[in-house]
């Protein structure tokens, strides 16, 4: 058995030995290709573009590759190899699956109904994006579900995987965009912005002042209409203003 163990060391040393000099500019030219990538590259992809770069000494790549990833600046996620820092310092868009297994990760490797949209909403994962992936997750057996279906556990080598990473998810995760404003509520807000200049205004004016103000011509044209429509507004020909109802704009 030492044998077996001192033959599998002494194999790994020319790897190892590379690795160790590597120049630090060769990795930073590296990291830079896989910037332009997306910081992101699959094996059958990097066969393809890192030879065009530059890269066409698969042992130098191998060796750049465990470099990154001893240094904690490179994962390999969902048979990717994902690049951190450097030229790719803050690029990386994580998937919906990565933050899902980043999540259930750094909690334990599990995950209840009742813990879903916190930790969930932390890393940026919609629940109805989570619904979507769910069965082919369990068709690939990297989650499992409890016999109540109230928890979720994470497959242990995706657990070891992402085990970390939920700050960084949590960090670059998608900033929710608000619901569209219906009609009324467009209504209303226009109403209370235009009392705050007076409740009337040049249509040179609107150009400048309502996308300022959040509003967008687009949506507020049919909004305006039915106001003139309703007796809530009125166009002054002469001064090619909108005039807000003075009772109305002074609520």
């Amino acid at each position: 058995m030492k044998n077996v163990i001192l033959g599998l060391a002494l194999a790994a040393l020319p790897a190892l030995a590379q690795a160790e000099t590597v120049s630090s500019e060769r990795i930073e030219a590296f990291v830079a290709v896989m910037a332009e990538n997306g910081c992101r590259m699959s094996p059958h992809r990097a066969d393809v573009i890192m030879p065009e770069a530059g890269f066409d000494d698969k042992a130098e790549t191998k060796a750049i590759t465990e470099r990154l990833i001893v240094e904690e600046r490179a994962r390999i996620m969902d048979g990717q190899l994902v690049v951190f820092g450097g030229a790719c310092g803050g690029r990386l868009d994580y998937s919906g699956r990565e933050r899902f297994f980043a999540a259930l990760a750094d909690n334990n490797c599990a995950m209840t109904t009742q813990e879903a949209p916190a930790l969930l909403g932390r890393v940026g994962v919609e629940m109805a994006e989570v619904r979507l992936l769910m069965e082919k997750m369990l068709r690939m057996s990297e989650v499992r579900l409890s016999e109540d279906e109230k928890a979720v556990y994470l497959e242990q080598s995706l657990c070891d995987t992402f085990k970390g990473l939920s700050g960084d998810m949590a960090a670059s995760a998608p900033t929710p965009k608000a619901a569209p404003r219906n009609a009324e509520q467009l209504r209303s807000d226009f109403l209370a912005y235009m009392a705050t200049v007076g409740c009337s205004m040049s249509r040179g004016d609107s150009h400048r002042l309502l996308p300022a103000a959040g509003f967008n011509a687009k949506e507020m044209r049919p909004v305006i209409a039915r106001m003139v429509a309703d007796g809530e507004a009125a166009m002054d020909i002469e001064t090619d203003s909108l005039k807000i109802n003075k009772e109305l704009c002074a609520q």
